[in-house]
């Protein structure tokens, strides 16, 4: 699942289509809850540069965000980290091959990224947080495009299988693997034990939960975007236009409003994070 076709299906993941990856920015938000009123404040654009600027993750400390970008003229990308406290920007991964999707690990030691090789497989590949050489986590399984950490011995991982993406759990010690569902979708999360995902169902997404003990899942509800965000043991955010959401829809209007960003300048919101703390709020915006 090497061509190019996969690749620009997946917002050009591969090396094949470095230009056309789209021109982003990530944008930082206070999140204040009074008396179970939720407000966001102080929007700032902490990349704010013409380029490919995505994926951020909090750290678990919330120190800390770590995204995806490409900044050099190979078209290459890699992982960088932004300081919330100095509001710093630094470079964690310096390779000759490009990473995405930075995601911390259970073990607390090390980042797993998607690691676009040489040879354009795309596999999952560790770096120590500490500093140090990456290594592959799972040499057998190819074509991934996104991941989520089940627990510290499996992985949800979304392949570019044809004609549907797939989600699959892997073992990362044997390297079997799982097939779960296909036409998902990037986003993957995890509460109390259990892997959330997306699948495909025209212009919005089932939402389902799936239990790793029952290899059962459950469909939730719809929602309009790829991405979301899982709040507390019951709450789920997602995007609608230029808007954050909260619950499921059965048509454009049936969540509830939590954000309107085209008020804070923010327009075509494509990824959202949020701090372990929930205080602050990561927004992908489109240029």
């Amino acid at each position: 699942m090497k061509s190019t076709f996969i690749s620009v299906f997946l917002f050009c993941i591969s090396h094949f289509c470095y230009s056309q990856l789209p021109d982003c920015d990530i944008w930082l938000l206070d999140i204040k809850d009074s008396a179970g009123q939720i407000s966001f404040h102080h929007p700032i654009n902490i990349t704010n540069r013409k380029g490919y600027d995505n994926q951020p993750a909090f750290s678990p400390d919330g120190k800390y965000i770590l995204y995806s970008s490409q900044r050099d003229s190979s078209g290459s990308t890699d992982i960088y980290k932004y300081d919330l406290l100095v509001k710093t920007i630094t470079k964690l991964t310096k390779t000759q091959t490009s990473e995405y999707s930075p995601t911390f690990m259970p073990d607390g030691k090390y980042i797993s990224v998607v690691m676009v090789e040489k040879d354009s497989a795309q596999r999952l590949w560790k770096f120590p947080l500490a500093g140090g050489e990456p290594s592959c986590i799972m040499k057998n399984i190819d074509s991934i495009g996104y991941h989520c950490w089940v627990n510290k011995d499996s992985v949800a991982v979304h392949v570019l299988t044809k004609p549907a993406f797939t989600l699959q759990v892997a073992d990362i010690h044997s390297q079997k693997i799982k097939i779960i569902a296909d036409s998902i979708g990037r986003c993957m999360k995890m509460r109390d034990g259990n892997l959330w995902y997306t699948t495909k169902a025209g212009h919005f997404n089932n939402v389902y939960e799936y239990n790793p003990k029952s290899k059962t899942s459950y469909i939730k509800g719809m929602i309009e975007s790829e991405d979301f965000l899982l709040i507390g043991k019951y709450e789920i955010w997602s995007i609608s236009d230029n808007s954050i959401v909260s619950g499921y829809m059965n048509s454009k209007a049936g969540a509830n409003e939590i954000v309107n960003l085209e008020s804070f300048g923010i327009t075509k919101p494509t990824r959202i994070a949020i701090s372990p703390d929930g205080k602050k709020l990561a927004v992908v915006s489109n240029k």
